[in-house]
């Protein structure tokens, strides 16, 4: 039996694991991939309070290190369901269940997906989500981004250091990116900008030979060669169908929290990204992080007292 269980390793999830250790909580924190979330996933990180610049893997193993060394438990587990029977919890996993007295839902958001032809096909043959994780796999090669913002051009950024070219394919006029980010492009001669244009098939064999793009202006249809195409729409989807019993949705799927991170069910709470919010940064998930793992705290002081 927990004091707290945390679904959820990314940096709100840690953030409430190193908050809840400190106030003497018996913690554990499930994840199912890899800890650190959509930050362990970023190249480059310029806005985080003390840090000039840190790569995102770095700062998701810092974290993760601090996480340890409060004798946090982390299960690495796929969760299946969540229920509350009484004053108890019970996180069912795919490795067995999980009793705790408060739960904290920090599961993050999932990347929006083309839903072209060819992109299920070709996942993990020359489709990815991730330029950090499998740019390597395309040294002196031919790539593509799918996107425009900031996400889209640090990823092109990152890809050119490795790729024979970069083929940025949008559908605005120009990239929606911060102007430091656009900035990075400057004498970077081999991304190439494609705008106006969407993707509508990925095509290959064993694994992916070509894009095919339409310009929205003509409609004319052509084929980039690539080895490898990376989707970095930037728009996130929550995916808290598991929850839903137990927690207010809002029409796009997310949590419903107040101030203090708490949800509908008495000793349930939510941060990070897959709350209600208008800000999705690092730090704001820091922040929910802290408050939900503070509330659990008080909620567990206040029922022992009754």
């Amino acid at each position: 039996m927990y004091d707290l269980a945390i679904i959820g390793g990314g940096v709100a999830g840690m953030t409430a694991a190193i908050y809840a250790a400190r106030a003497g909580m018996n913690t554990v924190i499930i994840e199912q991939g890899g800890f650190g979330g959509q930050v362990a996933l970023t190249a480059k990180i310029e806005n985080y309070p003390s840090y000039k610049e840190v790569e995102g893997f770095q700062l998701a193993a810092d974290m993760k290190a601090q996480v340890d060394s409060f004798g946090v438990e982390s299960r690495m587990a796929q969760v299946k369901a969540l229920s509350k029977d009484g004053d108890i919890f019970t996180v069912a996993t795919d490795s067995g269940e999980i009793q705790a007295r408060t739960v904290i839902i920090a599961n993050g958001v999932r990347k929006q997906e083309l839903g072209i032809k060819g992109e299920e096909e070709f996942r993990g043959r020359g489709v990815s989500w991730c330029a950090v994780c499998d740019g390597n796999f395309f040294r002196k090669k031919r790539t593509a981004v799918i996107g425009s913002g900031n996400s889209a051009i640090g990823d092109a950024v990152y890809l050119a250091n490795l790729c024979e070219d970069v083929y940025v394919v949008f559908r605005r006029d120009k990239p929606t990116a911060a102007k430091h980010n656009l900035e990075q492009l400057d004498g970077v001669e081999n991304v190439h900008l494609i705008p106006r244009s969407i993707p509508v098939e990925i095509k290959g064999d064993r694994k992916v030979t070509a894009l095919t793009i339409k310009k929205l202006d003509t409609d004319e249809v052509s084929d980039i060669e690539v080895s490898g195409v990376f989707e970095a729409m930037g728009q996130m989807i929550p995916d808290n169908e598991l929850f839903c019993g137990l927690v207010e949705l809002d029409k796009r799927g997310y949590i419903v929290t107040d101030e203090e991170m708490r949800t509908s069910t008495p000793g349930l709470y939510a941060a990070g990204d897959t709350r209600q919010k208008n800000l999705r940064q690092i730090i704001t998930a820091c922040a929910d992080g802290a408050l939900a793992a503070t509330s659990a705290h008080s909620y567990l002081r206040t029922v022992k007292q009754q």
